[in-house]
């Protein structure tokens, strides 16, 4: 049964898609890689057999849930179209399962907001740290600029944690991505219609013409990323350690969380650009 693109993702809904496909494909490796604060499974699925590995991965922020429908989605299309002979995809669907169903499952959301509160804006895990500035890339300038911001304390965005790589969330991609030894990531976020490569000063062999190809084949534009957006996040930390070709690709357009509305709009232009960034 497709991933149903129709009602908001909640990490009950994930996980009855993540086994729906691996019963219906058994082309696909399943593997849980760690688990949320609350003990949600963090799930990855691996297809294809080549010496080339690409992941990609969804929803480290809450309210930006419409990547993982789109992610989804785009593996039920890399099942049909199997084998990838040249590449291994990595997926990791739901970097934030926690965060995401304090968005989108009313009893959670009820649970932890009570009555008030807008749970449409929270882009963090449950513990109010914000995943996309948790990792080890110049993480103490990160905290410096939110801290700067006012963001000082856990809460809806923007809180970078006590310590780089202190949420179980953010630990297990690190790790993830370490035991894998992956060559190119892609990490999709909401919104703008924009393609961000590079990280400071870092310019790793390859990217900047897979960029273009990726630019090209989608229309969203190449960006930088303002200094005061920068370091800490998933994408900052691979082209760090890796010197390896990472992208944050910013899909849609609005305001997050983006309507379901504009899935397939969005599908229309992020799928092209996924199929991209497997070829060599």
């Amino acid at each position: 049964m497709p991933i149903q693109t129709d009602k908001p993702v909640t990490s009950a809904l994930l996980n009855a898609a993540v086994a729906e496909l691996i019963a219906t494909c058994p082309h696909f490796h399943h593997a849980i890689i760690g688990t949320s604060w609350l003990s949600k499974p963090i799930h990855a699925l691996t297809i294809g057999r080549g010496r080339r590995s690409v992941l990609v991965n969804a929803s480290h922020h809450a309210n930006e849930w419409i990547t993982t429908l789109i992610l989804m989605r785009f593996l039920e299309e890399c099942a049909e179209d199997f084998p990838l002979d040249d590449v291994m995809l990595y997926a990791v669907p739901l970097v934030n399962p926690d965060g995401v169903d304090i968005v989108n499952d009313k009893a959670r959301r009820l649970d932890f907001f009570g009555h008030g509160g807008e749970p449409h804006l929270w882009k963090a895990n449950i513990c109010g740290v914000d995943l996309n500035s948790n990792y080890p890339a110049n993480w103490e300038k990160a905290k410096k600029h939110k801290f700067a911001r006012g963001y000082t304390s856990p809460g809806a965005r923007d809180y970078v944690g006590i310590k780089p790589l202190s949420e179980p969330e953010s630990s297990a991609m690190a790790a993830y991505t370490y035991w894998h030894d992956i060559d190119v990531t892609l990490s999709l976020h909401t919104q703008g219609e924009e393609i961000y490569w590079r990280y400071a000063d870092y310019n790793p062999p390859g990217a900047e013409e897979m960029a273009r190809r990726l630019a090209d084949v989608s229309g969203y534009r190449l960006e930088e990323v303002p200094e005061e957006s920068s370091h800490g996040g998933y994408r900052d930390w691979f082209i760090k350690t890796f010197n390896r070709p990472g992208f944050t690709i910013e899909c849609g357009l609005g305001e997050s969380p983006l309507p379901l509305s504009q899935f397939d709009d969005i599908y229309g232009k992020v799928a092209p650009l996924l199929w991209e960034s497997l070829r060599a």
